[in-house]
């Protein structure tokens, strides 16, 4: 056997013992104290990933870093393991990667591996561990790419919320910035409700609006037709005059569509 085969083999059979002083290494490096749980896991990964750099010494760069790929979503956390700060996952990275380098080095040493054969294998370990970071942040990237996503869905759903007032009367606020996905969720899911509510005339009001674009515009004027055709009274409150003046200069006909300055004038003129 050579001695690159017999530190193979070492770092595959002793996987455990090595993952145990690393994890214990960055333990002993924090000021606060760990979940059991959250150690076991530590373990387990470290353990996993020596075996791995043990199974490998002898491929390719280009064969082990499509396998360690493979290797890392298999062994990857959970997502909600990923919504702490980032900076929790990448501070302890190097020492860690100097505290495994040293390990190995010394490993390597006792097997009288050439100088060559060394840095080879710390090369390795530094190439796996760079991946490694990689992969992480690009999963955190996904990660909170998939909770902007939602968080957006969610601010669109509760920024279009149909308040009652009294019987058959209801008040549609319109919220910050009105784009594309909000016009699509009131038209969707908003309409709908005010049909099931037996809504017979509703107020929507522009007071809380940041912006509006002709597009929008055109949109909210759909929205109108809509209403009408299920038969119910629509009418609109709070255009302040910068946004009113946009839509003129659009050349958006609004003259057809019951305006009031306030939701309290709205009210009045049905009684």
């Amino acid at each position: 056997m050579s001695s690159m085969d017999a530190v193979a083999e070492y770092l595959i059979k002793k996987a455990e013992t090595v993952s145990r002083e690393i994890v214990q290494y960055n333990i002993d490096k924090l000021e606060i104290e760990l979940p059991e749980e959250l150690i076991k896991k530590a373990i387990i990964t470290h353990r996993e990933f020596i075996k791995f750099l043990g199974e490998t010494l002898y491929f390719s760069d280009e064969e082990v870093a499509a396998d360690f790929v493979e290797w890392f979503k298999k062994y990857e956390e959970k997502e909600e393991n990923y919504k702490v700060n980032i900076s929790s996952i990448i501070k302890p990275y190097a020492d860690t990667r100097q505290r495994l380098i040293n390990i190995v080095t010394a490993i390597s040493m006792e097997h009288r591996l050439t100088t060559e054969e060394v840095v080879r294998i710390n090369n390795r370990i530094s190439y796996l561990l760079d991946i490694s970071m990689t992969e992480t942040i690009l999963l955190r990237e996904r990660i909170t790419e998939k909770m902007n996503i939602e968080n957006q869905k969610l601010i669109t759903e509760i920024s279009s919320p149909i308040v009652p007032i009294q019987n058959g009367i209801a008040i549609l606020p319109l919220i910050g910035e009105i784009d594309l996905d909000r016009t699509e969720h009131i038209m969707t899911n908003v309409i709908p409700k005010i049909g099931e509510m037996k809504i017979e005339c509703l107020i929507i009001d522009f007071s809380g609006i940041v912006t509006i674009d002709t597009e929008i515009a055109s949109r909210i004027l759909g929205i109108y037709d809509v209403l009408r055709l299920l038969g119910i009274d629509a009418m609109f409150t709070g255009i302040r005059p910068d946004l009113a003046a946009r839509v003129v200069i659009a050349g958006i006909d609004f003259s057809s569509l019951r305006t009031y300055a306030t939701v309290q004038q709205a009210i009045l003129s049905m009684a």
